[in-house]
């Protein structure tokens, strides 16, 4: 499965959306390089999964594309709370073409898939996050609002959910923050952690990392991994190849602080 987060960082006046995910696919081995925060067409949000790939990257896809052609809402004329509801109608009616089920089996499998959605809204002035499910009891799919987390709104989704807020939340005790002061980088450096973690075989790989910000803009970042020390240079969860360039910032996961990419220096001497 995964691990997605989402939440509201407090940087000294201001506020910045923050969204970041492992790097991780299981189908009987791991691989680690799935990209899962996908930033959208129009700059002002974006949308990261957890769950059954089956049925994830079918949505997100054609959410993309639902969102691509439909001219107000690439343009962002279509406020993000109403663009909430049309992504929903996508979304059911693309489950309600499941069909031509196994033989002997006469109702559908409930979608095991999760996604964080979350942007800016210019008709409200502020951040909006919400988790779509599939809700089983009434057979379909729903956002909801996540829970408060010490008095912040954080979503949260993927394996090991409990394990991560109670990583968060002894985070925010050690560093004195008071509830309802905001996050700064805590939920990644729990993500990170994680992502570390060999007992955790559901959740690895590079973490991956996007920010909105209120100008509405989405920006990625590459980041070292495993250690900006190692000088593995991994975008959206996949290790970049020795002459590839990132035009992105970098992140060191351990300090938290960024850098523009600079390439190693040839190597001198006579071969």
């Amino acid at each position: 499965m995964t691990l997605s987060l989402a939440w509201i960082r407090k940087v000294n006046k201001t506020e910045e959306l923050v969204i970041a995910s492992d790097s991780r696919l299981r189908f009987g081995c791991a691989w680690d390089c799935s990209p899962k925060i996908f930033p959208l067409v129009r700059g002002d949000c974006a949308i990261s999964f957890a769950g059954s790939t089956k049925f994830a990257y079918p949505i997100m896809e054609q959410v993309r594309n639902a969102i691509a052609m439909y001219p107000k809402a690439a343009s962002r004329a279509l406020d993000l709370c109403d663009l909430k509801g049309h992504i929903l109608r996508v979304v059911r009616g693309m489950e309600s073409l499941i069909h031509d089920l196994p033989v002997g089996q006469t109702e559908k499998d409930a979608p095991e898939a999760f996604f964080i959605f979350a942007g800016y809204s210019w008709v409200n002035a502020e951040y909006k996050i919400w988790i779509l499910y599939f809700n089983a009891a009434r057979k379909r799919f729903e956002f909801e609002r996540p829970n408060t987390l010490h008095r912040n709104r954080v979503a949260i989704i993927g394996d090991d959910v409990e394990d991560a807020k109670a990583a968060i939340l002894r985070l925010a005790k050690a560093r004195g923050l008071d509830k309802g002061v905001g996050f700064n980088m805590e939920p990644f450096e729990v993500l990170r952690d994680f992502c570390r973690d060999p007992r955790r075989h559901h959740i690895g790989g590079a973490p991956q990392l996007l920010k909105i910000y209120k100008h509405m803009n989405a920006m990625p970042y590459s980041v070292y991994w495993p250690t900006k020390e190692s000088r593995g240079r991994t975008f959206m969860g996949r290790p970049l190849l020795k002459y590839e360039m990132t035009n992105y910032l970098m992140l060191d996961p351990d300090t938290l602080q960024t850098e523009d990419y600079e390439p190693e220096p040839a190597a001198s001497g006579k071969s």
